[in-house]
This record gives C-alpha cells, sequence and structure tokens, in this order.
C-alpha cells in the first residue's frame, strides 16, 4: 500500500520568469512554501503513513478579508488522485519577513498533516520528526547529489542544490580531490527548477569532458524548459568557473522584520469533519462537448451563483447538515434531479442530456432547474423558501 510521501505546494511554474500566480500576494506563498514542504517531505515516508495516495495536494489563495491564515484539509476519502488542502493567506502574509513568512507556512503544513493524520488513524506524535527536520536545516531545503569521479580518478565532482524564499533552486558545483576529500574548486551559483524532482534531473547531467573540464545542465523541467550553463575548468592548475542562467527569476519581498507572526489556523473540511461549517457547494459537472452544453452551462452557473449566495448559505444553515454538494451531468436518457442523503451530506445530482437543452436562449431553463433543485432541498430537509428562489 502506498504512503504519504509528498506535500506539494501546487503548481510548478514551468518559468523562473513568470508569476506562479497572478496574485502578487498568493504568488509569495506558493513559491515560499516549495522549500518547506520540501524538507517535510523528505522526513515523511520514513514514517510510513499508509494512505491510498502518497500525496497532499495544497492550493493556496490570496484572501484579502482575513487576518490570519486559514488552512483547511479535506478529511473525507479520498476521489482523486491525491489528498487535497486550501491555504488561504491574508494581504499581510507578504509584508512580513522571508524567516517568518518560512515559519507561518511551516506551521500550516504541519497543521494540515496533523489534521489529515487524526481523520486517517495515524499517530500524530510522529510528524514532530517532519516539524524538527524543517527548522533544524534552516528551514531551506539542500540536496547534494552523488559524486562522480574525473577520468584519471583524482578528482569527483558534486552539484550542491538550494531553494531559497523565492521558490527557485540554485546550483553550484564543487570538485573535491579524491585524497583527501579537500574542495579545489567551487563555481558560481546557477538558477535551477523548483522542485527536489528537477533538481535530480539536472544532476543526471553532470558530465567529465577530460579529467579538467566538468559541466551540468542547471535548469531542467522537461525538454522544451531545459538550459543554462555551469562549469568547472582547470588550465594551468587553476580552476575556473562559468555561469550562464537559462533565465531571470523574479524576485520576492524582502518584506519587514518588525512585524509578528499571524496567527494559523487549521482545519478539516468534508462531511466527516465535525468542524465543517454548513455550507453550500456547486461542484461543477460535464462533459462539456458541445457549444449549446457550453451555452447552459454558464447559466446554470450563474443560478447555482445565487443558490450559493451569502443568503442562500444563511438559509442552509437551518438544515442541521454540514454539506449540500450540486453537480450536474451532460449525459443520460432523461432529464431529472435527483439526490442522495448521508448523516452529513445532501448529494444532488442534475441530469441533462443534449437533447434536453434549448437551441437559442438557455437562461429559462437554467432558471427552472435550479428551482427544481431548491424544490427537491426543501423537500429532503423541511426548510423553509430560499431567499433568492422564493416561488420554488
Amino acid at each position: 500500500m502506498p504512503t504519504l510521501s509528498y506535500v506539494y505546494p501546487w503548481p510548478a511554474q514551468a518559468r523562473a520568469d513568470r508569476p506562479t500566480d497572478e496574485d502578487e500576494v498568493a504568488d509569495v506563498a506558493i513559491r515560499g512554501c516549495r522549500s518547506i514542504a520540501e524538507l517535510y517531505s523528505e522526513a515523511l515516508p520514513e514514517l510510513g503513513l499508509a494512505n491510498r495516495v502518497s500525496e497532499l495536494r495544497l492550493f493556496i489563495r490570496h484572501a484579502p478579508g482575513l487576518e490570519h491564515v486559514r488552512a483547511t484539509v479535506q478529511v473525507d476519502p479520498v476521489r482523486e488522485g491525491f489528498e487535497m488542502a486550501h491555504m488561504h493567506v491574508p494581504t499581510g502574509f507578504a509584508a512580513r519577513a522571508p524567516q517568518l513568512r518560512a515559519r507561518m507556512l511551516l506551521e500550516a503544513v504541519h497543521g494540515l498533516v496533523g489534521r489529515l493524520a487524526v481523520a486517517r488513524g495515524w499517530d500524530v506524535n510522529v510528524l514532530e520528526r517532519c516539524r524538527r527536520q524543517v527548522l533544524d536545516r534552516g528551514l531551506e531545503y539542500r540536496w547534494s547529489s552523488a559524486p562522480k569521479a574525473s577520468p584519471d580518478r583524482r578528482h569527483e565532482a558534486r552539484a550542491d542544490f538550494r531553494l531559497p524564499p523565492d521558490g527557485y533552486g540554485r546550483v553550484r558545483l564543487r570538485v573535491v580531490r579524491r585524497d583527501d576529500g579537500v574542495t579545489v574548486a567551487s563555481s558560481d551559483e546557477a538558477l535551477a527548477f523548483c522542485t527536489s524532482a528537477g533538481f535530480r534531473r539536472a544532476a543526471k547531467s553532470l558530465r567529465w569532458q577530460g579529467k579538467d573540464h566538468v559541466s551540468l545542465v542547471p535548469y531542467d523541467w522537461v525538454p522544451s524548459v531545459r538550459g543554462g550553463q555551469l562549469s568547472l575548468s582547470r588550465e594551468d592548475g587553476a580552476w575556473r568557473g562559468v555561469v550562464a542562467d537559462y533565465m531571470s527569476v523574479r524576485p520576492v519581498p524582502a518584506g519587514d522584520p518588525a512585524p509578528p507572526a499571524l496567527g494559523v489556523q487549521v482545519e478539516g473540511r468534508g462531511e466527516t469533519a465535525a468542524e465543517q461549517p454548513a455550507r453550500i457547494v456547486f461542484l461543477g459537472g460535464g462533459p462539456i462537448r458541445t457549444r449549446q452544453i457550453d451555452r447552459f452551462h454558464d447559466a446554470f452557473i450563474a443560478e447555482m451563483t445565487r443558490f450559493a449566495s451569502p443568503s442562500g448559505q444563511d438559509w442552509w444553515r437551518g438544515a442541521g447538515i454540514r454539506l449540500l454538494e450540486v453537480e450536474i451531468s451532460y449525459g443520460g436518457e432523461r432529464a431529472r434531479v435527483r439526490s442522495r442523503r448521508g448523516e452529513h451530506r445532501l448529494r444532488v445530482f442534475v441530469d441533462r442530456p443534449d437533447s434536453s437543452l434549448p437551441g437559442r436562449d438557455p437562461a429559462p431553463l437554467a432558471r427552472g432547474v435550479a428551482e427544481e433543485v431548491v424544490a427537491l432541498v426543501r423537500h429532503r430537509t423541511g426548510l423553509g423558501p430560499h431567499p433568492e428562489f422564493a416561488s420554488s
């Protein structure tokens, strides 16, 4: 059975010269979390946390209305190929110094894995090893490649990688004398990719060309996004390094060391999470195979936005059920609205085959289907009229 072994702050942006997220605050948080997640993940496999999937994928967003970091993790049985968590950071997050940002991110990551551990029946206490490793390693992930011996066997070369707060790696070459382990040459740093897997791909390019020249391709995501130059050469007994970055890296704010850390709140989410607040969620749907479906889907999203509006959420809290989930399928043989109720969740399924959709204005039908959803929910829960659909 797989074990939980990797925390992945999604996504790994291919190019260091482009933002990972168009929102500046989210961009800083995602990039800063990479080093924390890599360090934390490095200690996870030895804990043997048996699980259906090996990855915890973390989605980070900017929440201007917050005054603290809020992190939530889905604790229901896995539906996707990964466990899923969300982190929302306030505007003030990016104004803190990088070291303090890293500590807040560590607290959030540790809390998320800990809450997942409670849900999955793991020993929460063993996770302290992961947290302690991150702190003991100075909040910055570092990895060195295996040594590669020179053709004359007198020297060996290594690539030393690190992952600083801007979320993209740096790598330098070192040449070491084999008989006594003394470093005889070290290059300046070159830009590398943003994941440990990228470091390992780059390390595979480490090559000696004769006994006096060693090189490496430092930036390696996929063959079409791969390049840069890093080398050490010996001429007349002296070693000389050459560094050529594949691209530039976008800087992150230096921040202000004066403000204190923000609070971090971690909670579980899902039907089985006791702390899950009552909530309406539209899960979307598909497949969207025709222009006719696409037009109707846009109209139905607008109706579901009204359904799950703040006044709709207040209405749902009277049901005494944690979750109301609605999803739509553009398949099947007939149009219908059906439901399935559990102890803490009511799921509503809308079936709408392509043949049941209008050729022109989809808004009236979308409104009618939304009213069917409201009527079914009221029937299953005993709720009164929805404030946005008072006639249903």
